[in-house]
């Protein structure tokens, strides 16, 4: 078997075209030292549109700008604090968890977790290749036609990628084969979907859990020690990165593994538990 603002890629018509982001290790340290800037500037600098600078703004993820008669003049701290909201949105985390994550992050350490944000990509954690699949063949191998309903179910499920008006994204085509293989056994594809929907919430809460307590809090502890050891004014290491990097790729897998690892176990358990349940209740 990733909040109301324009999303980053999204370009709003401003005079100034953005110009391509720089690389996850430089553009922390084009930032440090560098002088004050129009908002114009600041969005060829980072990529960013203008209309998304002052949404950004609005919503209180970045400081105001200093203001010089009617001109508003951008900073360093500015274009840091705006590529590491770049990078997050562009990752797939809401504006929510990223306001969250500013408030709880020291002053100063933001540039390391720009840093380090800027070296995992959308992909980091995937062990698949997405393949592409015409919203039209969604559920084919089932004997009964999907309905729209039953389409829109499996492409909002949060495990495809619209990619055009009539096509979409497979981000674990592994869960398509198993559901070719229940629709063989003739199990229902409304039973499927609702498994499918089950099996999504439940795994979001695990990798939410692990996110925040483990990868998030690794994170923000390095972070914050780096953030103490560095010169003001100086731009941090990219070793930093490099060491966070290396400690995620020994993460990720034990923490997919321990999912793995515990699930027949507790599959077994339930399955033993609902079988004694129904022998009680069988007539005797």
């Amino acid at each position: 078997m990733p909040g109301s603002l324009p999303p980053p890629h999204r370009r709003s018509k401003a005079r100034t075209a953005p110009a391509k982001p720089a690389p996850a290790e430089s553009h922390v340290a084009s930032a440090v030292g560098a002088p004050d800037m129009t908002v114009d500037a600041l969005a060829a600098r980072t990529g960013v549109s203008v209309r998304n600078i002052r949404a950004y703004q609005t919503a209180g993820l970045m400081p105001p700008p200093r203001l010089q008669g009617r001109v508003a003049f951008y900073d360093a701290e500015h274009q840091g604090k705006l590529e590491l909201i770049r990078d997050l949105r562009q990752q797939g985390f809401r504006l929510e968890a990223i306001r969250a994550m500013l408030l709880d992050t020291p002053d100063g350490a933001w540039s390391e977790y720009a840093l380090i944000s800027g070296l995992f990509s959308t992909t980091f954690f995937t062990v698949e290749k997405p393949q592409r699949k015409a919203i039209s063949e969604m559920a084919s191998h089932w004997a009964t036609p999907a309905t729209p309903e039953q389409k829109a179910r499996l492409s909002q499920n949060g495990l495809y990628r619209p990619i055009g008006p009539d096509e979409v994204e497979m981000l674990s085509p592994a869960l398509e084969r198993i559901g070719i293989q229940l629709a063989e056994l003739d199990v229902p594809l409304d039973t499927v979907l609702d498994l499918q929907d089950k099996l999504i919430d439940h795994s979001r809460a695990i990798a939410k859990v692990y996110v925040e307590q483990l990868f998030l809090a690794l994170v923000k502890n390095l972070a914050s020690s780096a953030q103490d050891q560095r010169p003001s004014g100086k731009a941090p290491d990219v070793r930093l990165a490099e060491t966070m990097k290396s400690l995620f790729e020994r993460l990720r897998p034990l923490a997919i593994g321990s999912v793995s690892a515990a699930f027949p176990v507790i599959l077994q358990q339930e399955f033993d538990r609902s079988v004694q349940k129904a022998m009680k209740k069988a007539p005797r």
